[in-house]
């Protein structure tokens, strides 16, 4: 272990002397002009970081890693301030450049470590030395900072406070990086667009189909278009990694904004303010929710209802080949069915908002599942599952399956029924299911649900008061999962050791045991985050140990 921490910790000087020598060319120091870098990496201080790190570690079930982090890396950062955030930026002046700067007690002590990992210093004037490796590398002392690069002139006129570069960055993230995209040279991203164009080209032109040559020109012409546009009017790109140990939780943020009165903008704006009717797929108790709710730019509609009548057009084509229809009338109806609910589709899309969301309750042998959303139509759709069905009375694989149309009204939304016998061969199925399964489908005015399981009427019904009663803002799009009730069903039909060991010490997590994804609003922006709860890394830690005693046990 000892070797090992101090290998990587040896690697991780070299890869960030590496980074600054990989940049060239003529530079200006940053201090010098009033342009952000185009690009800003921004890391923990050392405190924070190795406290982080020793609690991921106890929470994943393994303290004794990161003590030993913790001790080995003793040695390699004598010298430096264990208080102070460190970072680095890139410029284009036009040539890519760069600067890293790290926080420093005793830059004396820092020298000599340097010089005993990767070789001697060269004392070249005005407080600069230089490190020869592949290329030349200079470093400078001041107000406490060591600043690093691969430009002597970089380091004629620094900032007095560095960490004023990383606006913020550190406060909330372990490692953050931040690109701001109007700082890199116009040239340099139309030649990067270009080579992207052309890839593109390559990729259509070795498509030996025809019809996929056609799809894939139309619509990777579109993201091609849109890139173009983000690249001239996005302003900042974030990804940073964080912990917060009073929540119990490590996180991921990507965050992106446009430039202030820009297209990108107002159409950012409307996705993160756009209101939903189906927030009651939210519910608390799931062992997994989804919810959306997106505006479709006008000018996106027509690409997409020409997918959608693409899709059309195959279906039908394969209706008229339908061996299991009786007779060409029945195939002209599969027809009018397919044609009508591509009607509703497009009409959904002209509206120009997708809004829904799906719910998955679970309980040892207990399944239930929930999903929904709008439609410009329901009652079309309504209309046209009445006449499906009557057309699969007809197919010569009709199996018995009891349909109850209008079984109930809830909340506007109009019940029906569809029970499906589970064959006897299926014992776990029946387990969870019982000998018939039972399926509701709701149809109101501008919704549509779909549901299974024993309890999925109820559970359906639970969704529709709960948009009903929502208020305020909500998440664009909120995706959450919990281990917990998961690993209980898996458990409840599995006879696998490990899967009940996991279940069990899920059930200790005093809760904390979700992974969810969320999105929401930012200044002329719109940010994702994904988190993972301190029961996730006790789950991971306890599956690496019972895996491993497992492939131990000689009997």
């Amino acid at each position: 272990m000892k070797n090992f921490v101090s290998h990587l910790l040896k690697c991780a000087l070299g890869l960030l002397l590496a980074t600054v020598a990989s940049f060239s060319g003529p530079t200006t120091a940053l201090a010098q002009n009033d342009q952000k870098p185009a690009v800003v990496i921004s890391l923990g201080s050392i405190d924070q970081l190795m406290g982080n790190i020793g609690y991921l570690t106890r929470a994943a079930g393994s303290p004794e890693v990161g003590a030993i982090v913790q001790i080995m890396s003793g040695q390699y950062i004598e010298g430096l301030n264990t208080k102070q955030p460190v970072g680095g930026y890139v410029t284009f002046t036009p040539q890519p450049t760069g600067v890293v700067f790290l926080p420093v007690s005793d830059f004396n002590m820092v020298v000599a470590k340097i010089e005993e990992m990767v070789g001697g210093l060269q004392d070249v004037g005005d407080g600069v030395k230089k490190l020869t490796l592949q290329r030349e590398i200079f470093l400078k002392e001041k107000d406490g900072w060591v600043f690093v690069s691969d430009q002597r002139a970089n380091l004629d006129k620094l900032p007095a406070d560095p960490t004023q570069l990383l606006e913020g960055l550190p406060e909330t993230y372990d490692v953050a990086i931040r690109a701001n995209v109007q700082s890199v040279p116009k040239e340099l991203r139309q030649m990067l667009l270009s080579e992207i164009k052309e890839g593109f080209e390559r990729t259509v032109a070795n498509e030996a189909n025809e019809d996929k040559r056609r799809a894939q020109k139309e619509i990777g012409g579109r993201v091609i278009e849109e890139i173009v546009r983000f690249a001239d009017e996005a302003d900042q790109l974030t990804v940073g990694w964080g912990t917060d140990k009073k929540a119990g939780k490590t996180f991921i943020d990507f965050s992106a904004t446009a430039i202030a009165g820009t297209t990108l903008a107002s159409e950012i704006n409307s996705a993160v303010t756009a209101k939903s009717d189906f927030t009651g797929f939210l519910l608390p108790d799931a062992a997994a929710t989804f919810h959306f709710t997106a505006p479709v730019p006008k000018e996106n509609v027509q690409q997409m209802v020409t997918m959608l009548n693409k899709a059309r057009d195959k279906a039908i084509e394969q209706i008229g080949k339908d061996k299991d229809l009786p007779n060409d009338e029945a195939r002209a109806t599969a027809k009018e069915i397919v044609g009508s609910l591509t009607a509703v589709l497009q009409k959904t899309l002209e509206g120009g908002k997708l809004n829904g969301g799906a719910a998955l309750r679970l309980a040892p042998q207990n399944i239930n599942f929930v999903a929904g959303g709008l439609v410009a139509d329901g009652k079309s759709v309504e209309k046209d599952l009445k006449r499906l069905v009557e057309l699969a009375k007809q197919s010569k694989n009709n199996p018995y399956v009891e349909v109850k149309f209008d079984a109930a009204t809830h909340g506007g939304v109009t019940l029906h029924t569809i029970t499906v016998p589970v064959p006897a061969r299926e014992e776990q199925a029946r387990k969870i299911l019982g000998e018939k399964m039972l399926t509701v489908i709701g149809t109101g005015a501008t919704s549509v649900y779909f549901a299974f399981g024993n309890d999925s009427m109820e559970l359906l019904k639970q969704v529709i008061d709960g948009s009903a009663a929502a208020t305020g803002e909500t998440s664009p799009m909120t995706l959450n999962v919990s281990l917990a009730p998961i690993m209980a069903f898996a458990a409840s039909v599995d006879d696998d050791p490990i899967v009940a060991g996991l279940s069990e010490a899920l059930k200790k997590g005093q809760g904390k045991d979700h992974i969810a994804i969320s999105s929401k609003a930012i200044p002329r922006g719109v940010a994702y985050r994904v988190e993972v709860e301190e029961g996730v890394l006790q789950l991971i830690g306890q599956a690496a140990k019972l895996k491993n005693s497992q492939e131990r046990d000689p009997f």
